[in-house]
């Protein structure tokens, strides 16, 4: 089996990672560069950097496009290293940006505009399904600090929960983001080397079109995951996903638990 995160195995504030929303309002902004080691000139300045962020990941994924790739996607820290260099070019920051770590100023603004909880069931199902000698694995639209807010949450790291470590792919490592279906080529492969071939894996996510669409059209079987309506996606009226059924719906992700797939294969060991 392969997960989604967010709206999935994650309780989003937005229903999907921050990046990807149209969150706007990010109150106490002077407060998140604060903690992170960034004076600001004014106390807010959270009407700027809204725009500063939207501004730079456009350019980013205009530059993506003209590479080829279909849905773009960016790494956070490179985007937040450009808004405070125009932060600091602007008199709007004080502590002179260059060669200063993003992480903490991203991750904070992240968990403000978007906070997350684990799913319930999360990551309970995920060591039984391996218990049982299934594969599991990540495909997920993510950033840095999507793995980190996973483990933190779920006291273990990835691999100790049963995600086996070379089926786990990030939007943000290969700038490609689902929908598109190349994201799911490398863990496919792996798993087509292992004997196991797409129509014998299962897709969970809560978005018919970047879930259920993206497998099914990759080869896999697919499980809509309907346990949280406000991140259940139905894209309804999206000629995208126009044709495209789920095998399943669950309202739950203990439903996998008992959930038996014709032809399922299990991994050795």
């Amino acid at each position: 089996m392969l997960f989604d995160i967010y709206g999935t195995l994650l309780i989003s504030g937005t229903g999907d990672i921050g990046v990807a929303s149209t969150q706007r309002d990010t109150f106490g902004m002077g407060a998140i560069f604060s903690a992170s080691g960034f004076t600001t000139a004014y106390d807010e300045i959270g009407d700027t950097v809204p725009d500063l962020l939207e501004q730079w990941i456009t350019a980013r994924h205009t530059e993506l496009r003209s590479e080829g790739i279909d849905y773009p996607e960016v790494d956070i820290r490179a985007v937040w290293s450009h808004v405070l260099q125009d932060l600091w070019d602007r008199g709007l920051l004080v502590t002179d940006p260059s060669n200063r770590e993003t992480e903490m100023l991203a991750l904070r603004h992240e968990l403000a505009v978007n906070p997350v909880w684990a799913m319930p069931g999360f990551p309970d199902i995920v060591e039984e399904i391996t218990s049982r000698g299934l594969l599991a694995g990540i495909v997920s639209n993510a950033q840095f600090y999507t793995p980190l807010i996973l483990e933190a949450l779920a006291g273990k790291a990835l691999d100790e929960i049963g995600f086996h470590p070379d089926l786990k792919t990030w939007s943000y490592e290969i700038s490609r983001a689902k929908p598109s279906v190349e994201i799911f080529t490398e863990p496919l492969e792996r798993l087509t080397h292992e004997g196991i071939s797409p129509e014998e894996v299962l897709y969970v996510g809560n978005d018919m079109l970047n879930d259920i669409t993206a497998a099914s059209r990759a080869g896999c079987r697919t499980a809509l995951f309907a346990g949280d309506s406000r991140s259940l996606r139905m894209r309804e009226g999206d000629e995208r996903i126009k044709g495209v059924e789920p095998d399943i719906i669950l309202t739950d992700l203990d439903q996998l638990k008992n959930l038996t797939l014709q032809g399922a294969r299990y991994a050795e060991g």
